[in-house]
C-alpha cells in the first residue's frame, strides 16, 4: 500500500519550471532564452600591432572660419592598453571676413591657404566595452583619451601645437576598426592684428587597419581560460542546485 502510494506521488510532482531548464540550455549562446555570457575575453588584442588610419571630418577653428579636414594617422600599441601615434591634420585656414577688412583697409590683410597639423601623440585606452549588434553578435570595441604635441605649417601658426582628445574605436573584426575622434588643439595664431591661443575642435571619423594579423593564444593561456570557464560553470550549476 505505501509502495503504490509513493509510486503515485512520484507521477503527480510538479516538474521543474520550464523557464529554469531554458536557462540552462545552450549556455554559451548570448540572446537564446534569456542566457547570458558573462565575463568574457577580449577577441581583438593591439599588443605589438601597427595601426594605421585615414581620416576626415571638420574643423571648428577659434580664430578663421571652420572648415574641412582630412588626414591620417600611424600608431604603434608596445602592451594593450598605450600606445603611441604620429598623426597628420590638413585643414584649410580663411578668415570669413576677409574681403570687408581687404576693401576697408584698401589691401590684403589676411592670407589663407592649407594648413598642416604634425603632433605625436599617446594614447591610453582604459575601457573596453561591447555592443550587441545582432541577437547572437557582439562587437567590441574601445574609449581612448590622447594628448600631443607638434608643429602647425601655415603663416598664422606661431610656436608649438599642443592637443587633448577623446575618441571611440569599434572592431567589426580582427583587422579593421572604425573610430571617431573629437580632439581641441590649442594653437598660437595671428591674424588681423590679433594673436593667442585659440582653441580649435577637430572632430573625424576614420578607418584603421591594424598589422600584423591577430597574435594567436598561447597553449597555456587558453587552457587557463578553459580552466576558468569550466570552474564558473560548476558554480553556477551548483548555485542552481
Amino acid at each position: 500500500m505505501l509502495a503504490a502510494f509513493a509510486s503515485c506521488a512520484l507521477v503527480a510532482a510538479p516538474r521543474p519550471a520550464r523557464a529554469e531548464e531554458a536557462c540552462l540550455d545552450n549556455p554559451d549562446e548570448p540572446g537564446e532564452n534569456g542566457a547570458r555570457k558573462g565575463v568574457q575575453r577580449r577577441d581583438f588584442l593591439k599588443r605589438l600591432r601597427l595601426e594605421a588610419t585615414v581620416w576626415g571630418g571638420f574643423f571648428a577653428a577659434d580664430l578663421v572660419s571652420t572648415s574641412y579636414n582630412y588626414g591620417g594617422a600611424v600608431a604603434f600599441y608596445p602592451v594593450e592598453d598605450f600606445g603611441i601615434e604620429a598623426s597628420l591634420v590638413v585643414t584649410h585656414f580663411k578668415l570669413g571676413i576677409e574681403r570687408p577688412l581687404s576693401e576697408f583697409f584698401a589691401g590684403n590683410v589676411f592670407t589663407g591657404g592649407l594648413a598642416f597639423i604634425v603632433s605625436g601623440n599617446v594614447l591610453w585606452s582604459p575601457i573596453h566595452m561591447k555592443i550587441r549588434v545582432s541577437p547572437r553578435g557582439i562587437m567590441h570595441g574601445d574609449v581612448f583619451f590622447t594628448v600631443g604635441a607638434g608643429d602647425t605649417i601655415q603663416d598664422t601658426a606661431q610656436g608649438l601645437t599642443f592637443n587633448v582628445g577623446i575618441g571611440m574605436k569599434l572592431y567589426p573584426n580582427k583587422w579593421v576598426a572604425l573610430r571617431f575622434d573629437l580632439r581641441d588643439y590649442v594653437i598660437l595664431q595671428e591674424a588681423v592684428g590679433v594673436q593667442r591661443a585659440t582653441n580649435n575642435l577637430v572632430g573625424s571619423f576614420g578607418i584603421s587597419l591594424f598589422l600584423p594579423g591577430p597574435r594567436p593564444s598561447s597553449t597555456a593561456a587558453q587552457a587557463e581560460r578553459k580552466a576558468r570557464a569550466k570552474k564558473a560553470l560548476d558554480d553556477g550549476l551548483e548555485g542552481i542546485k
